[in-house]
């Protein structure tokens, strides 16, 4: 733990004036002025010690969520414990110390006091703007009480790490493999499975095409949007999803277009494992990656993961790689590339692909196959559907005030 004491701008200027003040009340011995400016150095001194009797007995403890999603809002809690005996401490500001090209805003909390012998949790909303690894080092307690003076602070130390995961795409269509590479359809095979309402698979939110009579009003209601009853008995079947992260250096369109790829790799194999199949992970870069095939909620997050953390690869070829890996006959599967380029380099690595492990189609941002297949609206958006008001009404009962009116008025506008 760390102290800092320094004045303000408001105190400095305070400082200042009250040095004039001395200077006057020498020169013309003028007794007025001399009281002044011992008030002056009195307010000095009660700004500058008061508050060292509760500062550094001012516990602070970070709670941070494993994992945030790039674009959306997560709290990160903070457990404040005043653990002095009489003092109140007042006019506190919590503050993460971060560096300043983050991710994300520094989280401030004021808090105008906290009795003595009484802990509090405090809880802070930020949005990560980027994917990828935020690490938190360490807090801050400050306060300027009474005068605003002086801002003096106490330091913790504790370093945590966030997993920014990326943005997950909304699908407009359904995924297509078994196409040329490149091929601005996005292909003509599709990933088999099939549905059946032998048994329900889970709940998710509802997609263009979807039957309007498994929508699960509840749901839809305590969440804000439709939400659909997933009644699937899957098809087992396996595919690969593979990231070509090579871009060229110092070119931010090629940065956004791979985060854009990545987005959709990640959205690809998420609805792959809601639908019960077994996907596999490859990513070139530092360092190269490889994730067998595999299924169920224990795969994602370190799926997610892998693709969250990729940084900038500028040299290392995804063909190459390919070439120089070792591919069991149990591992063959159909394969969906993602990159952020069209070029030559992209058609290698999937001929290289096709060779090791089976058919493949890329996806490339800016292209129709792509841009026809993924979707990053600024809200969700309800698709047009004609519903009884009964189960409209049943399940709007049943959720707060906020989320039934965004229900209610979404179904109005869908009915309109």
């Amino acid at each position: 733990m760390g102290v800092g004491f320094r004045p303000t701008l408001g105190g400095t200027w305070f400082m200042a004036g009250a040095a004039m003040i001395a200077v006057a009340a020498l020169d013309a011995d003028v007794n007025l002025l001399v009281v002044i400016f011992g008030c002056c150095v009195g307010a000095l001194v009660i700004n500058a010690f008061y508050g060292w009797r509760t500062l550094p007995l001012l516990t602070l403890k970070r709670i941070v969520p494993e994992t945030a999603v790039a674009g959306e809002a997560f709290v990160i809690r903070y457990v404040l414990t005043n653990r002095s005996r009489m003092a109140v401490a007042r006019n506190l500001l919590i503050e993460d110390i971060l560096p300043r090209r983050a991710a994300i805003s520094r989280p401030e909390i004021f808090l105008p006091s906290l009795p003595a012998g009484t802990s509090l949790t405090l809880n802070a909303t930020v949005i990560a703007r980027t994917r990828g690894r935020l690490p938190l080092t360490s807090m801050r307690i400050s306060t300027r009480f009474p005068f605003h003076l002086f801002v003096k602070w106490v330091r913790h130390d504790s370093a945590q790490e966030i997993i920014v995961l990326p943005p997950l795409a909304r699908l407009t269509g359904e995924i297509k493999i078994g196409a040329a590479a490149l091929d601005s359809s996005g292909g003509s095979g599709s990933l088999g499975w099939t549905r059946g309402d032998e048994e329900l698979y889970g709940v998710r939110e509802y997609r263009e095409g979807d039957n309007p009579r498994r929508i699960h009003w509840r749901r839809s209601a305590g969440r804000g949007r439709l939400m659909v009853r997933e009644m699937a008995q899957p098809r087992s079947y396996q595919m690969w999803c593979v990231v070509n992260t090579l871009i060229r250096p110092h070119d931010a369109d090629q940065v956004t277009r791979l985060d854009a790829a990545i987005s959709a790799a990640a959205t690809t194999i998420c609805d792959a494992l809601e639908r019960g199949g077994r996907v596999g992970l490859i990513c070139n870069g530092e360092p190269f990656v490889v994730l067998p095939p595999g299924s169920g909620k224990a795969f994602r997050p370190r799926a997610l993961s892998e693709l969250s953390v990729r940084g900038l690869n500028t040299t290392d070829e995804l063909a190459g790689q390919v070439h120089r890996q070792t591919w069991p006959a149990r591992w063959h599967a159909p394969c969906l590339l993602f990159g952020a380029n069209n070029d030559e380099e992209m058609r290698a690595a999937a001929r290289a692909l096709t060779r090791a492990l089976g058919p493949t189609t890329a996806y490339v941002p800016g292209t129709p196959g792509f841009d026809s297949l993924f979707d990053w609206p600024e809200r969700p958006e309800f698709v047009a559907l004609l519903t009884s008001r009964g189960k409209i009404e049943r399940g709007a009962r049943r959720a707060t005030p906020g989320r039934r009116s965004a229900v209610v008025q979404a179904i109005g506008e869908l009915r309109s």
